[in-house]
């Protein structure tokens, strides 16, 4: 029976095999080894039958064109693939060419009789060679000539002189950033050139061109030009003989066709030097390619037009082509998995025109999956993709090359048709280039990560990275019902988020954007923009929990424009009081000055403590309104300068100037600054700098903006002056936004500082591996939760993290909550306190502050809660300085009876946590967490038995011991570390109680039903260490 089913196994996967090997001929019957068939023409005049097989002989080059035109089946395909031993058989679209006669200087020509109506590509030795072109690419500008002026499509004027008649050759024009045009010379007058353009973009002045395919175009070595008339190639070569090289032209346009056929299986064969495509198939059904190298194409890699399904791709390896990578259609169920694009589309003179060309991937497939590629080195966009599609753990590099306003991934849906179920999941992209080159100087769109174009929705991005882009990490435009979820974001030049739209379609709505990582790596790159042409970004989405950190100046890290020109640079408090999203987010756990202190003179050129007067300090409001006084009841050292404003003005600009002569100031010399500040109400935005105090008034220094906050903070700012001033002011310039601000301790001295390398204070460690990755620290750290890194840090694959630089030891702060009562009536608030502490290791220079928050479930009300914060059913509280423990009490109220569970966490520490990540939730059963439950019950049903009443929730719990010991009642223990288990024995050895794993700082309470005795408590860490304590318990 066993071997009746091998035999039908065998027969339905191999009917017939075929051999094909160069020294073969097509008289053969092509089924054996020694008798194999010698040309792809025989082959493809095969009748094929499903199971059978065309095996091509390793280390051997087949020229011209794999046409297949019959069907497998599921169980059968037709398979291609290799035999015999070395490399993989070359599928090649190229003749090659010899007889080269030199016919001028440095200048050779060769016949090619089969070259038809155009070549697309030359090599030598296998290595392509570039179209000549004018002007040559390495001159100004990248070689771009400029458009002077044009008519319509077809005209253009140069504003550089042309002094060759470029008749018949071809213009490569830049008509816009995502689009590159080729049109053919038709006429010239001058420097005018008439075209035939067929491009929906019509030409811009300003913008650039260069020409190619003309002889003239021949200066360096290597350029080549083919005349389609002639039939010849002419080759500019001035150090090497052409006939001693190997030379070959493309000839065939396609290496493997596939015309409504299904159950075609591809392998270890390799394809190069098209003319137009790799493989070129249309309504292409079972296809599987596996193990293909595709080298150097003269338009696309692999195209499959039409309509189709159950496509594989995989292990593929393309190089080298002049236009777009892969381009599926409307198929279904399609997987493009393990494979790797690099160099595609990189020269702008030989893709295609229009738009969606020089691109790495292309689908508009459904049920699509591409994961684990990588694709590297493009000249526009990455992926593009549609509905019903996941992208995920892929790699992503160096896109946008010639072109921009593109992203790494890259979604448009401008036509407005329905979109919905897309996931890009764990991808890691980064290096997105950009140009400028053939563009207006006043111009620059970018290289994007992830962009989301014209009312795309449906969609989630979601744990990716994105790195050093010459762009925004994450440009969202117009977008509906898009999730952005735990992303990192990471030093990309132009933002890294933003959400905008320009008109009054396609407002952004129903998108949610949280537990992102949002972080610029220097002062001036830009953390997030929110635009819109409307007054609605509170309509925007779900906005929280994200973290929007530039340590090196993490104030204004927000920029919003709303109605079309309302332009405000916001703090995340702002942001938080203005728009109401991100009010549980979080700016950076470490800041840094940008310098370091070498020497600081010991005379003041202000020093003012305004004990008794402002001091000769000046004002000067925009609406004359500004205020500046001395106040002696200050919430600052006794007498303080306050700035205020009465009355209120309607105006947005309005802001108050305070300043004060600093007496004169050298260029190039520094400054320090240092002052106290508070504020009440709200946050507020103030800016310094120093200035002329006379016409024309300018700025002597770049114009530093601090946060100063409604809890007194000090502050130093460094000032380089970029110009001499005899009598230079400081300035203090404060907007208008009801609320005072008060100064003290005013002091500026001279100084030598030395500026720092921004760059070198934090790190972005990514993993785009398949395997666990482990780096190696050259200092302590730690991420933007808090959470300390010492030694070396192992990422899983696609994993990634922020490291700053860390000089503060980690300081363990832990959270416990407690109640004053286990079970309340209906009508009694129940008590919670929260109380925090912190470890060893802070250091005084460095205040420890800590915030924390504990939101309420349904069902609860708060009813009163002094010293904190209530928002968004979240109670919050924060120590400025936790030097010593300290516990906060709030009162809620059920509306029902029934069982509540609270929870509280640290969501903010000024140190780095050994043990705990701040704000990571409170599933993780950290330290930094605390739950506990109570009941409701209606009144006369109380349980007495639960009533907590041995501890009251003000009083602090005394770690690692048991007590009251002896007791008559019950015991309490609260143990220094996590427990594995607690056990107690009497002093016979039996076993009377056992708890299982306990949480440091979790009140233990037990031993209320012990008898009268002596007995032994075991404690077993989870560290694995062991502790007895001996227990009492007394008589009643």
């Amino acid at each position: 029976m066993l071997s009746v089913v091998s035999s039908v196994v065998i027969q339905s996967w191999a009917q017939t095999t075929y051999y094909v090997a160069v020294n073969g001929k097509d008289a053969n019957d092509g089924k054996s080894v020694v008798t194999p068939f010698q040309s792809l023409s025989k082959v493809s005049s095969l009748q094929l039958v499903p199971g059978d097989a065309v095996l091509f002989r390793r280390g051997d080059t087949f020229r011209g064109t794999l046409t297949i035109r019959q069907a497998g089946t599921a169980n059968a395909p037709i398979r291609i693939d290799a035999y015999g031993t070395g490399q993989r058989p070359i599928l090649s679209g190229s003749l090659p060419l010899t007889g080269w006669v030199q016919t001028g200087t440095n200048k050779w020509q060769a016949a090619c009789p089969d070259c038809g109506s155009r070549v697309t590509g030359l090599f030598a030795n296998n290595i392509a060679l570039p179209l000549g072109r004018y002007p040559n690419p390495q001159e100004a500008d990248a070689g771009f000539l400029t458009v002077q002026g044009h008519v319509g499509n077809n005209q253009l004027t140069s504003r550089q002189a042309l002094t060759t008649n470029w008749v018949g050759a071809e213009v490569v024009v830049r008509p816009t950033h995502w689009i590159i045009d080729r049109a053919t010379i038709t006429g010239q007058r001058g420097n005018t050139l008439s075209l035939t353009n067929p491009s929906n973009y019509a030409l811009t002045d300003g913008w650039g061109y260069f020409i190619q395919n003309h002889p003239a175009t021949l200066d360096q070595d290597g350029e080549w030009y083919y005349d389609p008339a002639k039939k010849v190639i002419l080759l500019y070569q001035s150090r090497t003989d052409p006939n001693g090289q190997s030379v070959t032209a493309t000839v065939f346009d396609d290496g493997v066709v596939l015309t409504d056929v299904s159950n075609i299986s591809i392998q270890n064969v390799q394809i190069m030097q098209t003319r137009s495509h790799h493989l070129y198939g249309s309504n292409v059904s079972g296809l599987t390619l596996t193990n293909v190298d595709l080298i150097h194409a003269g338009e696309d890699g692999i195209t499959l037009v039409g309509t189709g399904q159950n496509v594989s791709i995989s292990q593929v390896r393309m190089t080298n082509v002049n236009n777009n990578g892969i381009n599926v259609g409307q198929y279904q169920n399609v997987t493009l998995r393990n494979n790797t694009l690099r160099t595609i589309g990189l020269n702008p003179g030989r893709g295609k025109s229009g738009d969606g060309q020089f691109c790495a991937v292309q689908s508009l497939g459904q049920d699509v999956l591409i994961e684990n590629n990588v694709i590297d080195s493009v000249g526009y966009n990455g992926l593009s993709i549609w509905n019903n599609t996941t992208v995920r753990r892929n790699s992503i590099s160096n896109f946008c090359a010639i072109k921009s306003d593109g992203g790494g991934i890259y979604l448009w849906n401008g036509n407005k048709l329905p979109m919905s179920n897309i996931a890009l999941q764990q991808n890691v992209i980064w290096g997105g280039i950009g140009t400028t080159s053939g563009t207006s100087d006043m111009v620059f769109s970018g290289a994007h990560g992830i962009f989301m174009d014209d009312c795309t929705a449906g969609i989630t991005i979601q744990d990716n990275t994105v790195f050093g882009c010459n762009g925004t990490g994450l440009a969202l435009h117009g977008v509906n019902n898009v999730k952005v979820l735990r992303n990192v974001s990471f030093n990309n030049q132009l933002g890294q988020l933003s959400l905008y739209t320009y008109s009054g379609e396609c407002l952004p709505r129903d998108n949610v954007i949280q537990n992102n990582k949002f972080v610029g790596r220097n002062s001036t790159q830009p953390v997030v923009l929110f635009l819109s042409s409307q007054d609605d970004l509170p309509a925007y989405g779900a906005i929280d929990h994200n973290y929007y950190a530039r340590p090196f100046d993490d104030v204004l890290t927000i920029r919003t424009v709303y109605n079309g020109n309302v332009v405000a640079n916001l703090s995340l408090s702002q942001w938080q009081d203005k728009f109401q999203h991100d009010l549980f987010s979080h700016t950076s756990p470490l800041r840094y000055t940008g310098y370091t202190l070498q020497n600081l003179s010991t005379s003041s050129r202000i020093a003012d403590s305004f004990s008794q007067a402002v001091n000769g300090w000046e004002s000067w409001s925009l609406r004359g309104n500004g205020l500046v006084g001395w106040d002696k009841n200050s919430p600052l050292d006794g007498g303080s300068l306050r700035m205020t404003f009465s009355p209120p003005s309607p105006a947005r600009d309005s802001y108050l100037l305070l300043y004060k002569s600093m007496q004169a100031v050298a260029k190039g010399k520094s400054y320090i600054l240092r002052f106290d500040a508070i504020t009440q109400g709200v946050d507020q935005r103030i800016d310094v700098y120093i200035r002329r105090r006379d016409a024309p008034y300018s700025d002597l220094t770049s114009r530093s903006t601090r946060l100063v906050t409604t809890g007194r903070q000090s502050y130093e700012i460094a000032f380089t002056a970029t110009d001499s001033e005899s009598d230079a002011l400081l300035a203090f310039q404060l907007q208008e936004n009801g609320q005072p601000i008060w100064l003290d301790n005013v002091s500026v001295q001279e100084a030598t500082v030395n500026a720092v390398e921004q760059g070198a204070y934090m790190q972005l460690l990514n993993n785009p591996g398949l395997r666990d990755s482990t780096f190696t620290l050259a200092g302590n750290a730690r991420d933007l939760q808090n959470r300390a890194y010492t030694g070396q840090v192992t990422l899983s694959p696609f994993q990634s993290v922020v490291l700053l630089r860390d000089t503060l030891p980690a300081v363990d702060v832990s959270l416990a909550m407690q109640l004053a009562k286990a079970t309340v009536p209906i009508d009694e608030p129940a008590v919670v306190s929260v109380r925090l502490r912190s470890g060893a290791g802070a250091v005084s220079r460095v205040a420890n502050r800590v915030q924390w928050a504990c939101r309420l479930p349904a069902g609860l009300t708060l009813l009163d809660a002094p010293g904190l914060v209530w928002r968004d059913s979240t109670v919050m509280g924060t120590v400025r300085k936790l030097d010593r423990d300290t516990t906060f009490t709030f009162r809620v109220r059920a509306t029902q009876t029934g069982t509540y569970q609270l929870a509280a966490q640290v969501t903010e520490t000024a140190y780095a946590d050994p043990n705990s990540s701040s704000d990571s939730g409170t599933d993780d059963n950290e330290n930094d967490m605390a739950r506990i439950s109570f009941k409701v019950v209606t009144r006369g049903s109380l349980d007495t038995v639960s009533i907590v009443t041995d501890i009251e929730p003000t009083l602090p719990l005394i770690l690692n011991a048991v007590y009251p010991n002896p007791s008559s009642g019950g015991f309490t223990f609260v143990a220094d570390g996590d427990l594995q288990q607690l056990r107690v024995f009497d002093l016979a050895g039996r076993e009377h109680l056992h708890i299982g794993p306990t949480r440091r700082e979790q009140p233990i309470r037990f031993g209320s039903e012990l008898p009268t005795g002596q007995y032994v408590l075991r404690l077993i860490y989870s560290s694995g260490d062991a502790r007895s304590v001996t227990l009492i318990k007394a008589q009643p």
